[in-house]
């Protein structure tokens, strides 16, 4: 990802350096190569946010609801996340493949299209893998945090002592 945001930065600045300074620019291809690299970089970076537990998170509300109700949520965000990185996985496959299936290119770069509607599907997969790894972490995590607090281990402790 951090070798993705270089790309865009250094050929977004040679396009606007040699706008100014050519009367042609010979970097006609950067936006589609910006573009190109945003999409993998952002789908990457999706996966990534889930893997570390860094997605957007309703907490406010989670607490705000009983503790017996908590992993609800969390089973439920769990899901309704999957259920989202499902459909884009198959609608990015369904696109990529229309992609190849109809031959079509970025102008600018002459490759396929599909280099940059691969992105999704790949992207989608790899979310939804984190998405699940990391809802299973939450989840157990809860469930630490809940034998930490619950009565039967506070009178354990006080007995034994």
């Amino acid at each position: 990802m951090v070798l993705g945001m270089a790309v865009m930065v250094l050929f977004n600045f040679l396009n606007v350096v040699a706008r100014r300074l050519l009367p042609q620019t010979p970097f006609s291809y950067t936006e589609e190569l910006v573009v190109l690299v945003f999409i993998w970089v952002s789908m990457f970076g999706i996966s990534y946010g889930y893997r570390k537990n860094a997605h957007t998170v309703l907490t406010v509300a989670a607490d705000r609801l009983p503790r017996p109700v908590q992993p609800l949520l969390i089973v439920f965000a769990a899901l309704a996340s999957a259920l989202l990185m499902m459909i884009i996985a198959w609608t990015g496959y369904n696109m990529t493949m229309n992609q190849i299936r109809h031959g079509q290119i970025l102008p600018g770069m002459r490759i396929p299209m599909a280099l940059a509607g691969g992105a999704l599907p790949v992207g989608a997969v790899m979310t939804l893998v984190s998405v699940l790894h990391g809802g299973f972490l939450e989840l157990r995590s809860w469930m630490g945090d809940l034998g930490d607090h619950s009565p039967l281990s506070s009178n354990q402790e006080g007995g034994a002592a």
